[in-house]
C-alpha cells in the first residue's frame, strides 16, 4: 500500500481528532528522514516509506530527489534571508546557522526594516531562495488538500526564537534580562511583519493549522526567565493565537530544549498542539505536567535512541511514552526526526514500533 490519497485523508482525521481528543483510532507517529538520510539510503528508504505509509506520511516517494553522489554531502554556501540574516550551510540538506546578524548592534534596530508582507512568503533559511509567492504557498495547499493531508502554515521561527535569528545570543539575553528599549522595537517589528503574514495566509480558506516555531530551550534549561517570557511575549502570543482561533484552525506551538519551566506561560495563550523533546524534560516530568492537558507531540529522543538505541531500546521507549501520556481519548502524537548517522535497520525499528504501538486500527 502506498502513499495514496485515502491514507492521507485517514492521517488527517486522526491527526485533527488526536489534537482534539476526540478519540481518534490511533496515535499519529511520523518519521521523517532528512535529506541526507534519504541520500544515504536512497532505494531502501523509498522502500520503507512504501512498506509504512501512515509513518512517513510527511514524505512523497515521487518527489524525492537525490544527488549524484550518495551518503552525506559536505557544502559551503550561504544565503540572506528577508530579516538580513546570512545563514551558512555546512551539509547538504539542513539547516543553516546564522553566519551574519543584522542586528550585531542594537542600535541598527532603528533602520532595521522588513519586506512588505505582500511581496510574498518567506521561508526558512532562504533556501533555496527568500520567499515564494503567495499563489506558489497556496497552490501547495491545494497539493496537499488532493491527497487528504492537513493543511499546515507555518510561522517558521516566531518570535523569540527569530530574534535569535537576528540578534547574537549573548547580546539577545542581556538585552531581554535588562529590559533594553531596542529589543522591545525589534520585538515590535517582527510582530508587525508575522502578523501581516498570518492575515494574508487567512485567505487561503480551510488551513487545519498554523504552527509557531518558539525554540526557548537548552540542553539544561530554558533559555529566558518565565517572567520574562509572560512580559515580553505572551502578550503576543495571545493576539496570534485568537487568530488563528478565529480562523478555525489550531495552534501548534514547537519548543526544542528543557521548557518545562514555561510550559504554564505558553498554555496560557491557549496552545491546542505543544510539541515538546522526551529525555531533556522527563517524560514522567512531561506526563504530570501536561497528560490530558495539552494534546502532547512528542519529540523523540534524537541524540543518543534513534541513532544508537537497539531494537528492545526503540520499542520499549515509544510504548513507554504511550502508556505514561496518552489518555483514551487521545492528545499524544509522536514525532521521530532521523538524522545521520541513525542505521537503516534503526528506522525499521521506528517505524515497526508506531505500527505496533501507535495504529491500533490501520487501514
Amino acid at each position: 500500500m502506498g502513499n495514496n490519497i485515502y491514507t492521507g485523508g485517514l492521517y488527517r482525521e486522526v491527526f485533527l481528532k488526536a489534537a482534539q481528543f476526540r478519540y481518534p483510532q490511533f496515535i499519529p507517529c511520523r518519521i521523517i528522514m532528512t535529506w541526507p538520510i534519504l541520500n544515504t539510503y536512497r532505494e531502501k528508504a523509498i522502500e520503507l516509506m512504501k512498506k509504512y505509509p501512515l509513518a512517513f506520511i510527511k514524505h512523497d516517494p515521487n518527489r524525492i530527489v537525490f544527488d549524484d553522489k550518495p551518503g552525506v554531502i559536505f557544502e559551503e554556501r550561504f544565503t540572506r534571508d528577508v530579516y538580513g540574516t546570512v545563514w551558512r550551510f555546512k551539509i547538504k540538506g539542513l539547516g543553516g546557522e546564522p553566519y551574519q546578524y543584522p542586528l550585531d548592534n542594537l542600535d541598527k534596530v532603528r533602520e532595521w526594516s522588513l519586506p512588505e508582507p505582500e511581496a510574498g512568503y518567506p521561508i526558512g533559511y532562504a533556501d533555496p531562495k527568500p520567499m515564494i509567492t503567495w499563489e506558489e504557498l497556496f497552490e501547495r495547499f491545494d497539493r496537499l488538500r488532493e491527497l487528504g493531508r492537513p493543511i499546515i502554515f507555518s510561522l517558521h521561527h516566531f518570535l523569540f526564537q527569530k530574534l535569535m535569528d537576528v540578534v547574537p545570543l549573548n547580546i539577545l539575553i542581556y538585552a531581554i534580562y535588562r529590559g533594553d528599549e531596542r529589543i522591545v522595537m525589534a520585538i515590535e517589528k517582527i510582530v508587525e511583519y508575522q502578523y501581516e503574514l498570518l492575515k494574508i495566509a487567512k485567505r487561503y480558506r480551510g488551513i487545519d493549522v498554523v504552527t509557531f516555531l518558539e525554540d526557548l530551550g537548552g540542553q539544561e534549561s530554558p533559555l529566558i526567565k518565565p517572567q520574562h517570557l509572560r512580559k515580553y511575549f505572551l502578550p503576543h502570543y495571545r493576539r496570534f493565537f485568537d487568530e488563528v482561533r478565529n480562523m478555525g484552525a489550531l495552534i501548534y506551538f514547537h519548543s526544542d530544549g528543557k521548557i518545562l519551566p514555561l510550559v504554564d506561560v505558553i498554555l496560557e495563550a491557549g496552545v491546542d498542539i505543544l510539541n515538546i523533546q522526551d529525555v531533556v524534560n522527563g517524560v514522567n516530568d512531561i506526563a504530570l505536567k501536561l497528560r490530558g492537558r495539552v494534546c502532547i507531540d512528542l519529540d523523540i529522543d534524537r541524540q543518543h535512541l534513534i541513532p544508537y538505541g537497539t531494537r528492545e531500546e526503540i520499542y520499549s521507549h515509544i510504548k513507554n511514552v504511550i502508556e505514561k501520556l496518552n489518555t483514551e481519548s487521545g492528545g499524544l502524537m509522536l514525532h521521530i526526526e532521523v538524522y545521520p548517522p541513525t542505521p537503516l535497520e534503526n528506522i525499521h525499528y521506528l517505524a515497526e514500533a508506531c505500527y505496533r504501538y501507535c495504529y491500533t486500527t490501520q487501514p
